[in-house]
């Protein structure tokens, strides 16, 4: 078994207390800390996932589209429980009117990306219930895809 003289400091682990000295560790969980770990700017930073597995960073495959139809004006869109790590939000090619945009928080006119008919938004999120939308025109659609 491997014997890891010098501690290496990664905060993001949260190890309490700290490692002092020799601390022994096997081979197996030698290549899975390589696996888990990576260098930016000269120091060691923890890999992230999705809740998929995928890592953070990546694009995952898409795994849904669907369109959100406004049934009255000023209708009010919040996505539902569904694990992604990215949505794109496109106004549908026939609209008038502006499909309006926003992560975590009910959109408005006032607080939100607007979106005229084929212009599109991408957002990294980890679950589709952090997209909000706001169609201002009834029966007027936004076009969604997300990943897993």
């Amino acid at each position: 078994m491997a014997v890891i003289g010098t501690p290496i400091p990664c905060p993001e682990l949260n190890i309490t207390p700290e490692p002092e000295g020799g601390v022994s560790i096997s081979k197996d969980m030698q290549q899975a800390l390589a696996l888990l770990t990576a260098f930016w700017r000269n120091k060691r930073v923890v890999l992230k996932a999705v809740p998929s597995g995928s890592l953070f960073v990546c694009s995952p495959q898409i795994k849904d589209v669907f369109h959100v139809t406004a049934d009255t004006d000023s209708y009010a869109y919040k996505g539902e429980n569904v694990p992604c790590s990215e949505v794109l939000v496109m106004g549908h090619p026939d609209n008038t009117g502006k499909v309006w945009v926003k992560p975590n928080s009910t959109a408005s006119t006032d607080n939100a990306w607007p979106l005229a008919a084929g212009d599109s938004i991408g957002f990294t999120v980890s679950n589709l219930n952090m997209l909000n939308l706001l169609i201002v025109t009834n029966g007027e659609k936004a076009i969604i895809a997300h990943t897993e």
